[in-house]
């Protein structure tokens, strides 16, 4: 059963448990973080995507902080902006805020380390089991389509999108892209252009790092 946001499960699949270090570069982890606090607000009809444009359907605040903060700045905009240009916009602070969501939920620990060049954030699980359940649950349902709801399929789509593939450990990455691309081909179109930016945006930045 789900019981944790969009955004804190694909926090949680994209960190190590243990080191609590993202599995996947961060610039990469910090694109689908902010897909998935948008996908949150997609899921709960406070936003829509139409022409690839996120637009404003419902201003009401939800009542939490990171949800509503993303909300709050959509709501400021004057012209929709495209997907990518939102994911690439909400990634600066996203990993944070995330993770103090967590923290407070008592899953995660909020570590910082200082370096001789920069001071790094570590997010290790309070309970690595607990930690590991959105991976492990996601990891069950790709052999059971047939159990997988709207939020979960989004998630599946989110994981491919940030290149975390590798984490679920079946076969193959490339196994487990084709199984998430079969379980997601019906998404609704607000949430198939999402998971395309945040792809898009990813895509951008490994280029800038192989460069």
């Amino acid at each position: 059963m789900r019981t944790l946001p969009l955004a804190d499960e694909l926090f949680l699949i994209g960190h190590d448990e243990y080191s609590g270090k993202p599995r996947v570069s961060a610039a990469a982890l910090d694109s689908g973080l902010a897909g998935a606090v948008l996908g949150e607000l997609l899921l709960d009809g406070r936003l829509t995507v139409e022409d690839g444009r996120v637009r404003l359907r419902d201003p009401r605040p939800i009542g939490e902080r990171v949800s509503d903060a993303a909300l709050a700045e959509v709501f400021k905009q004057r012209e929709p902006w495209p997907v990518r240009s939102w994911v690439e916009y909400l990634r600066r602070e996203v990993r944070d805020m995330v993770g103090r969501r967590l923290v407070a939920g008592g899953l995660v620990r909020r570590q910082r380390s200082r370096g001789l060049v920069r001071t790094s954030v570590r997010f290790p699980a309070r309970d690595p089991l607990t930690a590991a359940s959105p991976r492990v649950r996601l990891r069950y349902l790709l052999d059971h389509a047939e159990l997988v709801d709207l939020p979960t399929a989004t998630l599946a789509a989110l994981v491919a999108s940030t290149r975390l593939e590798h984490v679920l450990a079946m076969e193959s990455s490339r196994r487990v892209r084709d199984v998430i691309a079969e379980l997601t081909q019906d998404l609704p179109a607000a949430l198939a252009a999402l998971a395309n930016g945040v792809d898009a945006a990813v895509g951008a930045v490994t280029l800038t790092i192989r460069r």
